[in-house]
C-alpha cells in the first residue's frame, strides 16, 4: 500500500485517507471510505483539485479483510468476535471466567508491524458479553504475507487469548472463634465473600463455627469434604498470625498440607493456602471481609476456576501486589 496524492479526478477506487470537511466545519466525506465517482464530485464541489489516498498492492488485504482473518486464529474457546469494521474486531466472553493472556505470544504477535492485540490484564474476571480484547489493523491495507506472518505466530502461541470458565461451584465457609464472637464473625466475612462467589458463578455455604481448637477444625473440615465442598475458606475471629497456628495445625491434622502462608500482597499479607488431596482450602486474611479489591480477588477467581496454585503462583503476586485503590465489588 502507498499513500499518495492524487489529482482528484484520478482517486476513483482508492481509499480516502483524510477526513474532508464542507464550509461549514462537518464532516462530508469520512476517512476510509473507497472513493466513488460521486464521491470526486463533491470533492470537486468543494474546490479541491487534489486528494490523499491509499493505493493497494495487488498482493494487499484490506484492512477488515485482515482483521477478519487473525480474529479466527487468535481466539480461543469462550470468546465472540465482532464483525470488522474500520480494521478493528472486539472480543467478548461468553461465559463467566478467568482471561487468560499468553504474554509471550501477545508480545511476538504485536511485533508485527501495522497489527495490534491489546486485551484486559492476564487473570481478569470476566462477565458474559464483557470485552476481552481488540484487534487492530492499523494501515487502510495490509501485505497478505504479513497477515499470513502474523497468523503463524498465533499458530505457535495458541491460543493468545482465551477464557477459562469457572468451575467450582459450591465453597463452604467455614468459621472459628469464640461463641460470643460467632455472630460477628459470620456476619463479617459473609455478604462480601457471597458477592464474590455470585461472580465467580459459585455458592458459599454456610459451615460449622468451631472454637480455636484443632480437632474441632479438622472435624469441620472433613464435615465440609464429606459434603461435596469443591472449596473451602476458614475465616476466624483473629487472622491466622503464623504457619503453626491453630487452623494449619487443624489443615494438617485433618491430612491436609499447608501450601504457602504469607503472600506479599497488600492488603492481605495474611492469607493462607492449603490443600486436602484436590480440595483447596484457603485462610482467608481480615481483609476478606470487605468489598474493596484485596488478595482474596487475585487468588479465590483462580481456585474457583479449577486452577491448582502453587507456592510459587502466591509468592508471583507481588508484582503488583500493593493492591491499595484498586476498584472492588463496590459500585
Amino acid at each position: 500500500m502507498e499513500i499518495r496524492q492524487l489529482p482528484v479526478a484520478q482517486a476513483v477506487g482508492h481509499i480516502l485517507v483524510h477526513h474532508q470537511t464542507g464550509p461549514d466545519g462537518r464532516k462530508v466525506l469520512k476517512k476510509g471510505r473507497v472513493l466513488t465517482g460521486d464521491d470526486v464530485a463533491v470533492l470537486q464541489s468543494l474546490g479541491r483539485e487534489a486528494v490523499v489516498v491509499a493505493v493497494l498492492a495487488e498482493d494487499d488485504l484490506p484492512e477488515n479483510e485482515a482483521a477478519r482473518r487473525l480474529a479466527g486464529v487468535v481466539a480461543g474457546p469462550h470468546l465472540v468476535a465482532s464483525k470488522p469494521v474500520g480494521g478493528r474486531v472486539n472480543f467478548f466472553a461468553d461465559t463467566p471466567g478467568l482471561l487468560k493472556v499468553n504474554i509471550d505470544g501477545l508480545l511476538a504477535f504485536n511485533d508485527h508491524d501495522g497489527i495490534t492485540l491489546a486485551t484486559r490484564l492476564h487473570n481478569t474476571v470476566l462477565t458474559p458479553k464483557m470485552q476481552a480484547a481488540t484487534l487492530k489493523i492499523i494501515p487502510y491495507a495490509i501485505p497478505r504475507s504479513a497477515v499470513e506472518a502474523a497468523a503463524g505466530t498465533a499458530r505457535q502461541f495458541a491460543p493468545l487469548v482465551t477464557v477459562r470458565p469457572f468451575t467450582r461451584r459450591r465453597v463452604v465457609l467455614l468459621t472459628t472463634g469464640s461463641e460470643q464472637a460467632r455472630e460477628s464473625v459470620v456476619n463479617g466475612f459473609t455478604p462480601a465473600l457471597s458477592a464474590r462467589m455470585a461472580r465467580y458463578g459459585a455458592a458459599l455455604v454456610q459451615g460449622p463455627h468451631t472454637t480455636e481448637d484443632v480437632s474441632a477444625i479438622a472435624d469441620a473440615i472433613h464435615q465440609a469434604a464429606a459434603q461435596a465442598a469443591e472449596m473451602v475458606i476458614i475465616a476466624g475471629e483473629t487472622s491466622i498470625m503464623d504457619r503453626d497456628d491453630i487452623v494449619p495445625q487443624a489443615i494438617r491434622a485433618a491430612g491436609g498440607v499447608v501450601e504457602h502462608f504469607g503472600v506479599p500482597a497488600e492488603p492481605g499479607n495474611l492469607l493462607l493456602l492449603a490443600y486436602l488431596g484436590d480440595l483447596p482450602i484457603v485462610g482467608a486474611p481480615g481483609c476478606a471481609r470487605s468489598k474493596k479489591f484485596n488478595v482474596v480477588d487475585r487468588v479465590l477467581p483462580r481456585l474457583v476456576a479449577g486452577e491448582r496454585l502453587t507456592r510459587r503462583d502466591l509468592l508471583a503476586l507481588g508484582h503488583g501486589g500493593l493492591l491499595r485503590g484498586e476498584d472492588g465489588l463496590e459500585g
